[in-house]
């Protein structure tokens, strides 16, 4: 949750500012320009209403001059916070914070016209703690965007158990009434907020809206793959603290199927390259297709789209693959560490 030094930060009153939007940036000099400059048109609109904190995770590049470059048509601070995690950044953001709402944005969207307008409009509805919505893809974007953007089961508008903290907007006081983000989570965190916000009786809403561009959606299957490992490092530890509950049940099953099935064809090969039988490798090798081509199926079966599923099938493969190292990647820290104290205490 936030941190004591960080509640304890105190900033000058800021009259005036409605609305502070937080956005934690580390290198983002190609995006977060286009960012700010939408940003400084609803400023302008809304006769400067609008207070922005970028929160500097100790970028090497030009993120911090272009965000400084905004002064003289934003109301932008740069706080600098080097080496924290994002959730850690987000609740910086927000102990500065001087409005009323607090909007979370990702260094790489883009707002539209009216963002902030559609979305406390919904947040003005009774029992609603938290308004966001999915993303919009930029103009030309790969198979590899589109493919996956196209199978997300979404609700344009209305009740959803999240959404992501890419955009977000709510309540200073609820955002402080449930604590923050929990600083101790480095992906997975917008989900678990979402779930406290849902524990403490109030509605997280999606609004179409309210949608940004993502200009920094994956459009090959590298940069796919390394985004989705590094959002599931931390997606098992939130599932694994209330398993009662399935938090995230779906991906981490599929990850460890994923894992289990690769970890197979690998005995399989070397069980054959030593002149056994080579089933082993082709019927792993053959579950995680089949697998794969009934997700793709089944996320078809609304839009009938059946030339998606071939490349989705592809995305799917990929998608289980770079979980399946993520998986790894949150065990073997995890063992490292515990031989270590072992060692410590033999």
């Amino acid at each position: 949750m936030i941190s004591t030094d960080t509640v304890t930060e105190k900033t000058k009153s800021r009259p005036g500012a409605r609305v502070s939007v937080v956005i934690p940036a580390l290198n983002e000099e190609r995006h977060i320009g286009d960012c700010l400059a939408s940003l400084a048109r609803l400023h302008s609109a809304a006769a400067g209403a609008i207070e922005v904190i970028v929160v500097d995770n100790g970028s090497t590049d030009k993120t911090v001059d272009i965000a400084e470059s905004f002064r003289h048509s934003l109301d932008v601070r740069v706080i600098r916070r080097p080496g924290v995690s994002v959730s850690a950044a987000r609740n910086c953001g927000a102990s500065h914070a001087n409005g009323e709402l607090l909007a979370f944005l990702d260094a790489d969207c883009v707002v539209p016209e009216g963002w902030l307008e559609s979305a406390g409009a919904q947040l003005a509805l009774p029992g609603c703690g938290l308004v966001g919505a999915f993303y919009t893809l930029p103009a030309g974007s790969s198979w590899v965007a589109t493919t996956w953007a196209g199978h997300l089961s979404r609700v344009p508008n209305g009740e959803v158990s999240y959404v992501g903290a890419h955009n977000m907007v709510l309540c200073r006081s609820v955002f402080h009434r449930v604590g923050g983000f929990d600083e101790s989570l480095q992906t997975n965190e917008d989900y678990e907020f979402c779930q406290r916000i849902a524990a403490a009786g109030l509605k997280v809403f999606a609004c179409d809206a309210a949608s940004v561009i993502h200009l920094g959606t994956p459009q090959s299957l590298g940069d796919f793959f390394r985004r989705e490992r590094w959002h599931g490092r931390h997606v098992v530890k939130v599932f694994l603290r209330n398993i009662s509950k399935l938090h995230n049940c779906r991906a981490v099953l599929f990850a460890v199927f994923t894992l289990a099935a690769v970890a197979a064809m690998f005995v399989g090969i070397v069980a054959a390259m030593a002149g056994g039988s080579a089933v082993l490798a082709w019927a792993s090798l053959l579950a995680w297709f089949v697998v794969s081509l009934a997700l793709s199926v089944w996320s078809m079966r609304r839009t009938r789209t059946w030339g998606r599923v071939p490349p989705l099938m592809i995305l799917f493969l990929t998608w289980g693959l770079a979980r399946a190292v993520a998986l790894v990647d949150t065990a073997l820290p995890s063992a490292l560490l515990k031989r270590k104290w072992e060692s410590r205490h033999s």
